[in-house]
C-alpha cells in the first residue's frame, strides 16, 4: 500500500506513543524512565515506516514495545534504584539476550511474537551501540 494510502501512519504511531510513559508509571517518578523508552523507541517505529511494513506489521510491533517498555518500567517500580540509570541501558538490558521480558498471561505464541519485536529492536540499536556482542 503507498504510505499516502496508509491508515496507520508514522504520525499517528507518535500520537499513540505519547501517552505510553503516564500509562506504564506504578508512579510519578516512573514517568520521567518512559518518556527515555519512549524516545529511543520513536525512532524504531519510525524506521518501520521507512521499510514500507504493513499497517498491521507496524501494529504488531507497536503493540509489542508497549509490553516490553512496561515490563521495564514494572522492573523500575519494583527496584526504584534503577530509576537513576538511563533508560538505554535499561532497555538494552532487558533484550540482550535477543529476547523480551516474559510478560504475564501471554501465550507461548504471543510471547514468541514480542520477542521477535525484542530481537528486531537489538539489531536496529546495535549499530550506534559498539559494546553490544
Amino acid at each position: 500500500m503507498p504510505a499516502s494510502r496508509r491508515q496507520f501512519t508514522a504520525e499517528k504511531t507518535a500520537k499513540v506513543m505519547e501517552d505510553w510513559p503516564a500509562n506504564w508509571a506504578g508512579d510519578d517518578e516512573d514517568v520521567p524512565a518512559g518518556r527515555g523508552l519512549v524516545a529511543i523507541l520513536r525512532p524504531f517505529i519510525t524506521d518501520l515506516h521507512a521499510q514500507g511494513l504493513s499497517d498491521g506489521t507496524i501494529r504488531r510491533h507497536l503493540d509489542n514495545l508497549w509490553l516490553i517498555g512496561g515490563e521495564v518500567i514494572r522492573e523500575v517500580n519494583d527496584r526504584p534504584s534503577l530509576r537513576r540509570k538511563e533508560p538505554r541501558v535499561l532497555l538494552l538490558a532487558a533484550i540482550q539476550d535477543g529476547q523480551a521480558p516474559l510478560v504475564h498471561d501471554l501465550t507461548e505464541q504471543e510471547q514468541a511474537s514480542v520477542d521477535a519485536t525484542a530481537r528486531k529492536l537489538l539489531k536496529f540499536l546495535a549499530p550506534s551501540n559498539p559494546t553490544l556482542p
